[in-house]
């Protein structure tokens, strides 16, 4: 009993697989690519600094009791990372 429900259960996952690749237009995983070309040319340190910055804006239009502890939260954090990494946040500028 427990190998039939197996085949059958394995029989819709492909069917439906099949319908997705045909029908579905998420599968394609290249138009991801066409519309992001930018994102494969950003390396590892310029991906880290962009996030950072976002981070910083959105911390920024919090409370100032709440900015604080982040901002204490992630100078730990920071600090707890290898040297290259707190090299690329080193000039992280909290006020805006």
């Amino acid at each position: 009993m427990v190998s039939h429900t197996a085949i059958v259960f394995t029989r819709y996952t492909i069917l439906e697989w099949i319908r997705r690749n045909q029908n579905d237009q998420k599968t394609y995983g290249e138009l991801f690519f066409m519309f992001c070309e930018d994102i494969q040319d950003m390396d590892l340190t310029n991906a880290l600094q962009s996030l950072m910055a976002l981070f910083v804006e959105h911390v920024s239009a919090l409370s100032a009791d709440i900015t604080s502890c982040i901002k204490s939260k992630v100078t730990d954090w920071m600090m707890s990372q290898a040297s290259f990494i707190q090299a690329l946040f080193g000039n992280i500028c909290w006020e805006s």
